[in-house]
């Protein structure tokens, strides 16, 4: 069965009785993905999938992994999501398996696959059909340059953010179709308007507020591995009173394009295109090549999930207990610096 991307949620929430066996996502907007996943996986959680098993398709990966994992029980007897990402094609081996695990599907798992939007002929291969037959399949589509301005502006309201005259077209032309960087940015208004209320004064200053280039400062630190540099950065943001969700959001979009590109190039994808298709200019390439070079892509995608976790603890959506968001912030950057942050500064 094919569900359009943005109703997966509400209909497994519909669909407690006939809970599909294999979600199917694809695209090449890992922004509306990540975004959709979450959103499964709290409505999985709420129709009691408890547990969650990750694989990343590598070189070498063992596919009896995936065909095996209906036969081991969950340790304590919990429902499953058995989540699998694939940075480029699943191979023969890859289909293969897929089709046996939907052959025989288990009863107290959902398998979840993420991968890059199925072309023409990838549509009509067996291995997908086997997915319809007892799953659904969700198309991410990009958001093309037409379509940009009317999706900026139901992410705005989404927000519950009223916009003056102008604002969507001002946006649409500073953000050039980018459409990580304008969610990061209407994220960044909900904090700064007042009572709901951005104006194209906000956004202006929004665009060019000084205190962006210093968490852009900050994120490039971590790429080049720089902690020292990266904690002076921070602590100077902290002393100026810059929202912690500004920086959490800067990040999240670093960790995300790192992690996209670090799955390509071990997927034999080119360097330059990934570099070209994920907006890397020429003066960021040394910094983005430094962090590449640091750590791998498995490596990444963890760094993915903290970030997640930290951005839903600025938003308040998570409670943690393990000092305050700053002292969290400082962590993630540690780990993106592949450095042990002994002890942190906690305020």
């Amino acid at each position: 069965m094919r569900v359009a991307l943005e109703e997966l949620a509400n209909r497994l929430a519909n669909s407690a009785s006939d809970i599909p066996k294999v979600l199917l996502i694809n695209g090449n907007e890992p922004l509306l993905i990540e975004e959709a996943l979450d959103q499964v996986r709290e409505s999985l959680k709420a129709l009691g999938f408890s547990e969650r098993i990750k694989y990343q398709l590598e070189a070498g990966f063992d596919w009896n992994n995936l065909t095996g994992v209906g036969q081991a029980m969950s340790l304590f007897a919990e429902r499953r999501i058995v989540e699998f990402r694939v940075p480029k094609s699943l191979g023969a081996p890859g289909t293969k398996a897929i089709a046996e695990f939907c052959s025989n599907p288990p009863d107290d798992d959902i398998l979840v696959i993420l991968m890059p939007a199925l072309d023409k002929r990838q549509r009509s291969a067996k291995w997908v059909k086997a997915v319809e037959s007892v799953g659904w399949v969700a198309d991410s589509y990009e958001v093309s340059a037409q379509q940009f301005p009317a999706w900026l502006k139901k992410r705005l309201q989404s927000r519950s953010l009223r916009v003056e005259n102008g604002v969507v077209e001002m946006m649409t032309e500073q953000l050039e179709g980018n459409v990580m960087a304008a969610a990061q940015e209407v994220d960044k208004l909900q904090v700064l308007a007042k009572d709901g209320a951005v104006t194209l004064k906000l956004v202006t200053e929004s665009l060019a507020d000084q205190a962006r280039f210093d968490v852009y400062a900050l994120t490039d630190g971590c790429l080049l591995g720089d902690l020292y540099r990266v904690l002076r950065i921070k602590s100077r943001l902290q002393s100026e009173g810059v929202e912690p969700v500004i920086v959490v959001w800067a990040l999240v979009r670093e960790i995300r394009v790192l992690a996209a590109i670090s799955a390509g190039l071990q997927a034999g994808q080119n360097r330059g295109a990934l570099f070209k298709q994920n907006r890397i200019w020429s003066k960021r390439e040394p910094a983005v090549n430094a962090a590449l070079q640091r750590l791998g892509s498995r490596r990444w995608y963890e760094l993915l999930e903290d970030a997640a976790h930290l951005d839903q603890t600025v938003k308040g959506q998570r409670i943690e207990e393990v000092g305050s968001v700053w002292y969290q912030i400082e962590q993630l950057c540690a780990k993106i610096c592949a450095v042990e942050l002994a002890s942190a500064i906690s305020a």
